[in-house]
């Protein structure tokens, strides 16, 4: 019976085997060209779980932020993994050259390979007693340590503009411009937790900033969606005619736009539409569907606090709350939104109890403390219907609407 159940784990023992054959891409292929213990790896495919165990964050003066350990369930395999956590580029904008150098340091104080979080950290395997070697040598690339423990971890971004004609600002810049003023609170931990930082160039908040980060800024845009009536015609006629003929599918229509729109501020207006200000709640939808729909007005911010994907805490996995439905982001120094950034900073600082993230601090104070607090005028259109307005951005001097 023993023989047989060795043998049936022996034959599963090959599933990394099976995985790295073939003509594809293989992920235990490129492991097992670096120094990666792959054994963990196919004992975790035999038990169905993973065999690393939760970890952790140490300091080694006078790195107090950025070594991050994993733990090992299976030590007769390989130890604890004591990483060093750089801090990302916004936006992922990382040159060749970098590139190269990252590839050089990994192999020359880690396993061969680099991991980046979905919080665009960069992470490689080192040595505890080449710690502050690895740390030098990724100072003198260019790159910063830290982003570990209770301190603002890294600030990550979309592309914004560089890459995406919907982004209402450049969110890299933005992130950077906070990084930059920030540095000593991403390396030296002071806050009563860790404090999660995103950017979203606009509504659509490709990098889920306003669920996953604890503070973040979104483009916003306030003003009414600009028409393009002559683009519109042809996206009616002769683009939906082109997508059919390639067999594409075909472009949401008028009345998708109309009867989709959760303001309802979209009308027929002959062979076009027209757009009720007013009403519109600056969703992004007809401006994602249709090309010849744009943002219009003055470009900003809302500022969107709270966030959390975590189950810890007495409120669990959370929403951020929208604190400031517009401000504005003038380059290059972003003044306005480094002060209430900063401002905030202080306030959670004071305010939040040991490992309280930033959601349950605000929901244990209320919103209105808080502002009233920070000596921030409350903002109507966003607190008077919270659950359905979480970006409309009313027009300048004229009062939100009643219900």
């Amino acid at each position: 019976m023993t023989d047989v159940v060795q043998g049936e784990q022996a034959d599963q023992m090959r599933l990394c085997d099976r995985l790295s054959a073939g003509p594809y891409p293989s992920l235990v292929r490129e492991l097992r060209q670096s120094r990666f213990p792959v054994r963990m790896l196919e004992e975790g495919l035999l038990l169905n779980r993973t065999q690393w165990s939760t970890g952790g964050y140490i300091s080694v003066p006078p790195l107090l932020a950025g070594i991050a350990v994993t733990g090992s369930a299976r030590p007769e395999i390989t130890p604890e993994v004591t990483s060093l956590r750089l801090l990302g580029v916004p936006g992922g904008f990382l040159s060749p050259e970098l590139m190269r150098r990252l590839a050089d340091l990994a192999e020359e104080f880690g396993d061969g390979h680099l991991r980046w979080t979905t919080a665009g950290s960069i992470e490689f395997g080192v040595e505890r007693d080449r710690l502050l070697e690895a740390a030098a040598a990724a100072n003198e690339a260019g790159l910063d340590v830290g982003s570990t423990g209770d301190d603002i971890r890294n600030l990550s971004a979309c592309p914004g503009s560089y890459r995406c004609d919907l982004a209402l600002v450049n969110a890299p810049d933005i992130a950077f411009a906070l990084g930059r003023a920030t540095i000593d609170d991403q390396q030296y931990p002071g806050f009563p937790n860790k404090l999660k930082t995103g950017v979203s160039g606009c509504p659509n908040d490709c990098v889920r900033a306003q669920m996953q980060k604890d503070h973040a800024f979104v483009g916003v845009f306030r003003g009414v969606p600009a028409v393009d009536h002559e683009m519109m015609a042809w996206w009616l006629g002769e683009g939906a005619k082109a997508a059919a003929s390639t067999g594409s599918s075909p472009p949401a229509g008028m009345d998708y736009l109309i009867s989709n729109c959760p303001g309802a501020a979209i009308e027929r207006s002959g062979d076009s539409i027209v757009i009720d200000g007013s009403a519109c709640r600056h969703c992004m939808l007809c401006i994602n569907k249709c090309p010849a729909i744009r943002p219009g007005g003055e470009h900003g911010v809302a500022w969107v606090a709270g966030g959390k994907y975590g189950h810890r805490g007495a409120n669990g996995p959370m929403t951020g709350f929208v604190l400031a439905s517009f401000i504005p982001a003038i380059p290059p120094d972003y003044t306005e939104i480094l002060e209430i950034y900063k401002r905030f900073l202080d306030f959670y600082a004071d305010h939040g109890r040991r490992k309280e993230r930033v959601g349950d601090m605000l929901v244990r104070m209320g919103l209105k403390t808080v502002l009233e607090l920070m000596e921030l005028e409350p903002d109507p259109a966003i607190l008077e219907e919270p659950a359905q307005k979480l970006f409309v951005v009313w027009p300048v001097n004229e009062p939100p609407r009643g219900r």
